[in-house]
């Protein structure tokens, strides 16, 4: 350092005017009311869900902002439902909202479990699925189990509402397909039955770390026993989580048993054939590529297990 170890003024400075950058606090009362808002100010507004992610963005200097629209108190977009035999999930409902609906159905027993392994309790209770979604990192946890399960996004703005698969809602790392002014207003996932398991499967540093390799895997049956319908997603070895098609067309119309034994591992290679890892600070190419054949086998045997002991 400087000066014997005095850091200079011009420092001292430089990092309190980081730190007390400010912007203007909005908080709409409905989602009308949020893209207004965000329609007047365009992009020098951002909406904020949790802001576990936006305020250290913030911090880091590597988010400019004039205005922050708070969606904390738009009680509309926080619910978790079941209805017309699906699972609706608004885009505040907190991660701790999550954990606690478990035993709702199978699906939220897969969610629930998937966000006990996410940050912190305390951090739970802020942190929204909304914001999980939206910040679009390669290794968020909520994404592969949501979109092996085929979840949809339900998105808002000033041209009305549309939907599209969650594969397509992201687009790369901190990409979605949001246009201007639009929100992600929730998140559908079909067709909930007695009949579907899924699993969420991570390798992480520390227990509340993000993912260095992930992998969901969902089943369904049909009233015969055999996979009617398999979905298998997988996080942070591509730009955004990716959909393994040849793994579920291996695994579609097999019984349990050879899902269990030889297709599991077969859907592990082809999982490892999808993945487009890379080599970061973090892990190596070859070693998430390897882990995501074994945690997609292990995902396919865990559902297997689960279908099981519902008969």
């Amino acid at each position: 350092m400087e000066n014997g170890g005095v850091v200079p003024l011009s420092a001292k400075i430089g990092r309190r005017t980081a730190l007390t950058r400010t912007f203007k606090y909005l908080r709409p009362s409905s989602v009308a009311e949020a893209i207004e808002m965000k329609a007047e100010h365009k992009d020098r507004a951002r909406y904020w869900a949790g802001g576990t992610d936006l305020m250290l963005l913030f911090k880091r200097k590597k988010l400019d902002l004039d205005y922050c629209i708070d969606l904390s108190h738009v009680g509309e977009l926080r619910f978790i439902d079941e209805t017309d035999g699906g699972l609706r999930i608004g885009s505040m409902a907190t991660l701790d909202d999550l954990d606690r609906a478990s035993g709702m159905n199978s699906a939220t027993d897969a969610l629930g479990e998937t966000t006990r392994l996410m940050c912190t309790k305390q951090t739970r209770t802020i942190a929204t699925m909304g914001g999980n979604m939206c910040h679009a990192s390669p290794s968020a946890d909520l994404s592969p189990p949501l979109t092996a399960l085929g979840a949809m996004a339900v998105i808002q703005g000033p041209n009305g509402e549309r939907t599209l698969p969650l594969e397509h809602f992201h687009k790369g790392v901190n990409k979605t397909d949001l246009g201007e002014g639009e929100l992600l207003r929730e998140i559908v996932v079909p067709k909930i039955s007695d009949r579907l398991a899924a699993s969420y499967n991570r390798v992480a540093r520390t227990v509340v770390d993000i993912a260095l390799v992930s992998s969901a895997v969902c089943l369904r049956l049909n009233d015969d026993g055999t996979i009617a319908k398999a979905g298998v997603a997988l996080g942070a070895v591509a730009p955004n989580v990716i959909r393994v098609s040849g793994a579920e067309g291996v695994l579609v119309g097999a019984s349990l048993e050879e899902a269990a034994n030889g297709l599991a591992e077969t859907a592990g290679s082809q999982s490892a054939e999808a993945a487009s890892a890379i080599t970061d600070i973090r892990a190596s190419k070859e070693y998430r590529t390897d882990m995501t054949a074994v945690l997609t086998a292990r995902g396919v045997k865990k559902c297997v297990e689960n279908l099981k002991g519902m008969s």
